[in-house]
């Protein structure tokens, strides 16, 4: 039986409590680590090694001058929340921009990659 449920395609960004206008592209990453495997010169599988990741909310947002770049730079210690359309939550702790704010004039968006100290995901209800 197929799902009456969207699994993807809509959501809503918070920042604080504020909304950002969301437009799409959502990439997440809560892995604690990345593992990556060890081959030795004898030619067998010696194990794996894990790097540690940093968790991670990126998106594309409309940029209509209702939050500043001013506003974004100044996000530190911040939290994001992402509301997605079949129920899932995910919230981005310790938050802040990271890399540039670089509004797009022509199409009124801009790119932004929040980062932080903890990623939690929360699966949709029932």
């Amino acid at each position: 039986m197929a799902s009456s449920k969207p699994i993807g395609g809509v959501g809503q960004i918070r920042f604080n409590g504020n909304i950002l206008k969301f437009r799409g592209s959502l990439t997440w990453n809560f892995q604690t680590g990345v593992k990556k495997g060890v081959a030795g010169r004898d030619g067998s599988v010696h194990g794996f090694t894990v790097d540690p990741v940093v968790p991670m909310i990126e998106g594309e947002f409309t940029y209509d001058g209702a939050v500043t770049t001013a506003q974004l730079e100044a996000i530190t210690n911040g939290t994001i929340t992402a509301l997605l359309g079949d129920g899932r939550q995910l919230i981005l702790r310790g938050a802040y921009v990271a890399g540039d704010i670089a509004p797009d004039g022509d199409d009124a968006k801009v790119k932004l990659k929040f980062e932080g100290t903890d990623g939690e995901e929360i699966g949709a209800p029932g």
